[in-house]
């Protein structure tokens, strides 16, 4: 058993992954990625490397969501894989400094530390956030949902603590060799932030990170690494 399979099945094992969103949960997401019940115009910003970045206002909020969307070659369970790696986060998350598993509630549930650097001198962020992970068992579309809980599990320190932030992950088998991974955000930086950062977080974090975990999931790193809620 190599080491990535070992930390999944120690996490599947424990009775009690980020809900950032108890039980293990086969159900159906939004055909899109979204909060659901909040409508959106989507623009287009960033058409790249297949890799396309939209973003859309969210009524009563400042900010805006993004939304990307990109195919890899690959199957989904080697994309899951890498995100439930939680600790390899800063090899593709585009500013993720630190990421820690912190409590397994279920097979499918657990709370997630993460730590984002931001540049000088914007002050970094950090978030506690409850993940869960869902299929659809008609399609085999697989989701996780994350969204900052109040919960402070590890101590507020030098980062600023997200606590309105919701991102989805969503993998599809296109065919054999393909997959459509689509990703969505929307999160108050809890302070004020530069435009510059703010079309950073928006267009270029994504953008990078779609490019990096393409790069992870297409080298095969994760292809044999058993992800058992997908059996």
């Amino acid at each position: 058993m190599d080491r990535l399979t070992a930390i999944n099945f120690c996490n599947l094992r424990s009775a009690l992954f980020m809900t950032l969103m108890g039980s293990l949960l086969i159900a159906t997401l939004p055909a899109a990625s979204q909060q659901q019940g909040v409508d959106y115009s989507w623009e287009l910003k960033r058409d790249k490397d297949n890799i396309r970045i939209y973003t859309s206002p969210v009524a009563d909020s400042k900010y805006k969501a993004v939304r990307a969307v990109t195919t890899i070659t690959g199957k989904v369970s080697s994309a899951v894989a890498l995100v439930l790696d939680v600790e390899a986060c800063p090899r593709w998350a585009e500013l993720c400094e630190k990421s820690e598993l912190l409590e397994t509630l279920s097979p499918t549930e657990s709370y997630i530390y993460t730590l984002n650097d931001l540049p000088f001198p914007v002050k970094d962020r950090d978030v506690v956030a409850l993940v869960e992970w869902t299929v659809n068992s008609a399609t085999g579309r697989t989701s996780m949902n994350s969204i900052a809980t109040s919960k402070d599990l590890v101590p507020v320190g030098r980062a600023i603590r997200l606590r309105d932030a919701i991102a989805q992950w969503h993998f599809e088998q296109v065919d054999e060799n393909t997959i459509q991974v689509e990703s969505f955000a929307h999160i108050d930086p809890n302070g004020v932030t530069p435009a510059w950062i703010t079309n950073m977080l928006l267009v270029d974090s994504p953008f990078k990170t779609l490019k990096k975990m393409t790069a992870i999931v297409e080298s095969g790193q994760y292809d044999k690494t058993t992800v058992p809620f997908l059996n």
